[in-house]
């Protein structure tokens, strides 16, 4: 009775065993065939799984959103309702680098965008075989402890009333005391805002993801990169995203005129050649209407009649030149660069054409013997 007892206990033992190896065999046959539940790994040659391949591998995200056709834009860091978020806008297929297509403009969190968008720098980077580092004001993307010489401090990353990234020092664990010190920390996350990205990028270089020998199976990068976003992928399933309405898109947009504002404005250079041709237009006027007063009688009436034919008047002469000053002005205010050099460098040279045009006649009207009366091309009709 024993020894049949034992040897039931066996049997049974084997039994197991061999069922367990089936399962296991069957699970490793599954992973191989089923690509979304491969772990997540860096870049091929770790050698850290039996199928990793030469390039980047899929990151078990879903495949609802072909990421690659969608890119985006951060827009601003601000501080809206009393909360430290990033607003960025989307665009879907066909966008043109954020031309058209908008899919709408959205806030989330400043610890969640940071995190996404230097990762997905860091993927950006690899697959160009670069290295992009990491970014040490990440530990800090919510309330985090942080001793200072000698003394508790608290920490979290945040938006700074200029637009950008800053960390903030608390006093209090639950950060919402601001502290003077700056606890030797500073912020490390570089976004560049107002600037479109593709949702993907892809290597500089595209050959065969299987070509090494040991590679046991393809991950089919090619397929599945294109529904693989570090940033785009992580902001739209954030937990803190939400739409941003009328008001929220109208603070973004104050940010937005006075970036404009500071971008926009004369420099030095350009604000030296603005005094230059500014001084050679009024001396070419000084010069036009002192030629003018040597104009023969037949020029001046010669002009006169060219005048009437174009419906003009020389009493319409000084509003014209008055509307000119004024649009030069106004353009130079609102930092028209393109117009206000039209215009400036533009009536210069009509100047200098009608000067060398008087200049000219009133030669051959002396040559000629012809006088001339006094201030007949200023007379006004």
């Amino acid at each position: 009775m024993k020894g049949a007892t034992l040897l039931s206990i066996g049997c049974c033992a084997a039994t197991a065993a061999a069922a367990s190896n089936v399962r296991g065999q069957h699970q490793k046959v599954h992973k191989k065939v089923v690509f979304k539940e491969q772990a997540e790994r860096a870049l091929s040659g770790s050698g850290d799984i039996s199928f990793d391949d030469d390039m980047w591998a899929w990151d078990q995200g879903d495949m609802e959103t072909v990421w690659d056709d969608y890119s985006i834009e951060p827009k601003k860091c601000m501080i809206y309702k009393g909360k430290h978020v990033i607003a960025y806008e989307l665009y879907g297929k066909g966008n043109n680098q954020c031309a058209k297509k908008s899919e709408g403009t959205y806030l989330v969190d400043v610890g969640t965008f940071a995190t996404a968008y230097t990762a997905q720098k860091q993927v950006d980077y690899a697959l160009l075989g670069n290295d992009y580092g990491g970014a040490d004001a990440l530990d800090y993307t919510s309330c985090t402890a942080v001793q200072y010489n000698d003394v508790y401090y608290y920490a979290q990353l945040g938006c700074s009333n200029q637009g950008g990234l800053k960390m903030y020092v608390y006093s209090d664990e639950s950060c919402t005391q601001e502290s003077n010190s700056n606890a030797g920390l500073y912020n490390d996350v570089k976004i560049q805002f107002n600037a479109c990205q593709s949702c993907v990028s892809w290597p500089a270089e595209q050959g065969d993801d299987d070509a090494a020998a040991q590679v046991e199976l393809d991950d089919n990068f090619y397929s599945y990169h294109e529904y693989d976003s570090k940033l785009c992928g992580a902001v739209d399933q954030a937990a803190s995203k939400e739409s941003c309405g009328w008001g929220c898109r109208k603070a973004v947009k104050k940010g937005e005129t006075n970036s404009y504002n500071i971008k926009k404005s004369w420099n030095g250079f350009e604000k030296f050649f603005l005094f230059f041709w500014s001084f050679c237009a009024i001396g070419l006027v000084w010069v036009v209407l002192k030629q003018r007063r040597m104009m023969s009688r037949e020029d001046a009436i010669v002009e006169e009649a060219a005048m009437n034919g174009m419906g003009l008047k020389k009493r319409h002469v000084f509003p014209i030149a008055l509307g000119i000053i004024f649009f030069v002005l106004l353009a130079m205010f609102m930092v028209w660069k393109k117009l206000t050099w039209l215009l400036l460098i533009g009536a210069n040279v009509g100047l200098f054409a009608h000067f060398v045009f008087l200049r000219r006649k009133a030669k051959k009207a002396s040559g000629g013997g012809e006088g001339y009366i006094k201030d007949a091309g200023l007379e006004i009709s």
